[in-house]
């Protein structure tokens, strides 16, 4: 499975040692932005990934959970984002945001909310490089994996598999209430990746964690 590790449970205070401790083994760093409307938290801005683009070469993962994600996902570009995930909800016409991140030269994600059918991630597969399926409600942190999220996976899997064929479309990862006795739910149930944070960085060995989760199944490109 693909890692694709959140700095939000990383020492804040130490972003770049606790970036530069993983990064021979994370798939891509996942940087989550809240602007205390979409998400009631505020979170991370374009310095902060300008920061890390400086920092590392790994794929930076900016996880737009804001009013204009029309507007932001040009700033996070602009700052080295190479993926964006927008959430349907947050845009008036979401096929033309997530448009408008490919246009901008980042690869297009679509976030899908717990209270989400998966039909809405089904419709929008020909415009996104990935499903960010979330597994707790945004904006919480360290809340338990939604009972529901194995099950959305599979149906996410067949219906791609159906699509495109197997191994083809965007992939799907689950991004909240990855723990170490839910992974291997979401593993089985065919999700490509997973979104750990404290999984990784409350790790005695985070390096070890993280391989641990590439063992659990085949590792696509992410």
């Amino acid at each position: 499975m693909l890692a694709y590790v959140s700095l939000w449970s990383a020492d804040l205070l130490a972003l770049g040692e606790a970036v530069d401790k993983v990064a021979a083994v994370a798939d891509a760093f996942h940087i989550d932005v809240f602007d205390g409307h979409n998400a009631l938290e505020l979170l991370f801005g374009p310095d902060v990934v300008a920061a890390l683009r400086s920092r590392t070469d790994k794929l930076l993962d900016v996880h737009l959970n804001v009013t204009d994600p029309d507007y932001w996902l040009g700033r996070f570009v602009d700052a080295g984002a190479d993926m964006v995930t927008v959430q349907g909800e947050a845009s008036a016409d979401i096929r033309a945001t997530l448009n408008l991140v490919r246009a901008r030269g980042a690869h297009p994600s679509l976030g899908l909310e717990v209270h989400e059918p998966v039909a809405r991630a089904e419709a929008l597969f020909d415009a996104v490089d990935r499903v960010l399926l979330m597994g707790t409600v945004i904006g919480v942190k360290g809340g338990d994996l939604d009972p529901g999220a194995p099950q959305r996976v599979s149906a996410l899997v067949a219906a791609r598999a159906r699509r495109f064929g197997a191994g083809l479309g965007p992939t799907i990862v689950v991004d909240g209430g990855i723990r170490p006795h839910t992974v291997k739910s979401l593993a089985d149930a065919g999700a490509d990746g997973v979104v750990p944070g404290s999984l990784v960085f409350a790790s005695p060995d985070p390096v070890a964690r993280i391989c641990e989760l590439h063992a659990m199944g085949p590792v696509p490109a992410p």
